[in-house]
Formats: structure tokens, C-alpha cells, sequence
């Protein structure tokens, strides 16, 4: 057999190591946990893994779907050619028959190819598409479909009635108590209802100006007397103090680093969690938080691909979304006001208490 291709028998063959690649964002690796529960379900016998970034990985690791979580490290241990090779000898050592690019990155495209995985699935629209014997044809960009809806393209290609089923994601006891322990610090008491704002992201999607952020954490904590937690990053420090000096109040602020486990442990005891397109949006609906989503009406970023999954969310959407000019924030959404968004999380709230 020469390097890369695959004998019609061994592709007739049903798969035992599967190995899911998506070495992206946060909210894009969590779409992808379903692509490993069809798996299972299609081939309970075979063991699943999922390769992801580094950044991701703390909050892949665990969750079901996945038999393992491995890392692909691409400005660390597998950056440059020798990384390369490393990671082409990590993926032989597991004896990967099958591979799923559902993110179709070249190096890790480059790497399963010469480990000589048999059965390498990913998308047929790009230079290096050459390097799987099973291709999926579907454009994203028209945004017809959601995201996760898409990856499963991929599971169906093997002859597989994959369902879209919406990951239910877990917070290990440790980290649950470990945020008991912040909020108790923090001063939250126990018939606090708490409201998570995340006025940040990475600048891809659309999101709210602060001053909407600010107005609405005034409305949540002074007209309904929630509690309220900003969340962000350590680059997005300075926005959440913005956020909260606009406001006019004291909310919490999440100034602390934290990694990726304690930031689910923290949405995880939330009653509502808000925000633009992000990452943590996808995670606080797979730990099956209510959520209210701000998203533009439509496009490659809006809410048909990308809402939250799960029955407990709700999206408000905006026609006007206007990008800075020469910067990489996006700043609109204004069709969106803070009391739409204030009574949609009271909304919430009160069918959270009801059941």
C-alpha cells in the first residue's frame, strides 16, 4: 500500500480508534462533543478520541463523548517541523484506523496522512483536501445549518444516522467546590440569584458596546435585585472595569485568573448567563444554564449556525452590526436594548425557580 492510501476493504472495515480533530476555539470544540456521542453510539466497541488545542483541552477533558482528550500544541511541544513529527508519532503510537478533521487544519491534516491513518474524513474545499480519501462537500458560509449539524456531516459520510444530540456537560466536584468557595468570599448568599454578564470574545462575532453591558447591569442588580458576576479574560480586565464604573454599581468582577474548569464551575451555579457569540456561551448551555444570546440577524456569524444548543436559551437578534474600522472588536447589535434583555433574564429566572 503506498503512504496515505487505503484499500477498499480497509475502509469497509468498522473503525476501533477514531480519532476527532477540532484544534480550534472553545465554543467550536464544544460543538464537536456530538460528533463524538454519534460516534459511540454508531461503534460502541471503538474508543474515541478527541484531539483539541491546548487552550481547550482543560475544559474537553472529562466530558462525555470522548474516551480521552489529547492536546495538539502548536506554539509549544508541536510547533515547528520537530513538533510536526512529534505529533505524527503521537497519533501512530495510538494506532488511529479512522479521523475525523472536522476543523480541517493543515498540520494536523499532515501529520494523520503520514501516520498512515486509514480512513481520514474532512471537508473537500480546500488545496490540501487531497489528504483524505473521504471528503464532505458543504459550504458553511451560507450558514443553512447549525455548526454542530455540520460536523456531523462528517460522521455521516461512514453511512452513519448521526443525530444532533446536545451535549450535557459535567463540572468535577473538586472545581464545584472550589466556586462555593469564591462566591462565599465574594459575598454571594445562598437565595442570591446570580446573573452572569461576558462582555467580551475574540473579536469574530458581533457583540454589545460596554455602555449596553453597563446599562444592563444597573437594570439586573437595581430595578430586580439580582446579583451580577462580569466575566473575561485577563486581556479583557480592563473592559470589565469599564463595564462596572458605566454601571454605575458594585457587581462582582471576575479579576482573578481562572482556567477553563473554573470558569464552568462558576456558570455552572448561575441562574442566567449573557453574552455575544462566545465560547463560554456554548459552554454555560452545555452545562444546561439558561442562557440569552445576542446575535446580528443573520450572516455567516448569526444565530442559524450558532445559538446555543439545548431548549433553555434565548436569542435576541439585531439588523444594525457595525465593525470598527482597523480594529478587530466589533461593536453593534444596537437594535438590541438592555430592557429587552433584562426582562428576558427575568423571564429566565422565574422559570428556573419553578422547576
Amino acid at each position: 500500500m503506498r503512504l496515505g492510501l487505503a484499500s477498499t476493504k480497509e475502509l469497509a472495515r468498522k473503525p476501533k480508534q477514531i480519532l476527532v480533530c477540532r484544534t480550534d476555539a472553545l465554543g467550536d470544540a464544544i460543538l464537536t462533543l456530538p460528533v463524538c456521542i454519534a460516534l459511540k453510539k454508531a461503534f460502541p466497541q471503538a474508543r474515541i478520541s478527541m484531539l483539541v488545542s491546548a487552550y481547550t483541552h482543560e475544559a474537553l477533558s472529562g466530558q462525555p463523548g470522548p474516551d480521552q482528550v489529547m492536546v495538539y500544541d502548536a506554539k509549544g511541544r508541536h510547533a515547528g517541523w520537530r513538533g510536526l513529527a512529534r505529533l505524527k508519532r503521537e497519533i501512530v503510537e495510538q494506532s488511529f484506523d479512522t479521523a475525523l478533521l472536522v476543523f480541517p487544519d493543515l498540520r494536523v491534516s499532515w501529520a494523520i496522512f503520514h501516520a498512515k491513518v486509514a480512513r481520514r474524513i474532512g471537508t473537500g474545499r480546500r488545496l490540501w483536501s487531497c489528504l483524505y480519501n473521504l471528503k464532505v462537500k458543504h459550504s458553511r458560509a451560507r450558514a443553512e445549518r447549525h455548526e454542530a449539524d455540520y460536523n456531523l456531516d462528517l460522521v455521516r459520510i461512514m453511512e452513519v444516522e448521526a443525530e444532533l444530540i446536545p451535549p450535557r456537560m459535567v463540572v468535577e466536584t473538586r472545581v464545584q467546590a472550589w466556586a462555593k468557595k469564591y462566591y462565599q468570599r465574594a459575598g454571594r448568599k445562598p437565595g442570591d440569584k446570580l446573573i452572569i454578564l461576558h462582555p467580551g470574545g475574540r473579536g469574530s462575532s458581533a457583540n454589545w458596546l460596554p455602555s449596553n453591558y453597563a446599562s444592563l447591569t444597573r437594570l439586573l442588580m437595581c430595578q430586580y435585585g439580582f446579583r451580577v458576576l462580569l466575566t473575561g479574560s485577563r486581556k479583557e480586565q480592563n473592559l470589565l472595569a469599564d463595564v462596572a464604573k458605566q454601571s454605575g454599581t458594585q457587581p462582582l468582577v471576575l479579576s482573578e485568573p481562572v482556567d477553563l474548569k473554573q470558569l464552568a464551575a462558576l456558570i455552572a451555579q448561575a441562574s442566567v448567563f449573557v453574552s455575544g457569540n462566545t465560547g463560554p456561551m456554548h459552554l454555560a448551555a452545555g452545562l444546561g444554564i439558561p442562557t440569552v444570546s445576542l446575535f446580528p440577524a443573520q450572516g455567516v456569524t448569526g444565530p442559524v449556525r450558532w445559538h446555543p444548543l439545548g431548549k433553555r436559551g434565548v436569542v435576541l437578534t439585531s439588523p444594525d452590526v457595525n465593525k470598527k474600522s482597523g480594529g478587530e472588536e466589533y461593536a453593534g447589535l444596537s437594535g438590541i436594548k438592555p430592557m429587552q434583555v433584562a426582562e428576558k433574564v427575568k423571564e429566565l429566572v422565574g422559570k428556573h425557580q419553578a422547576k
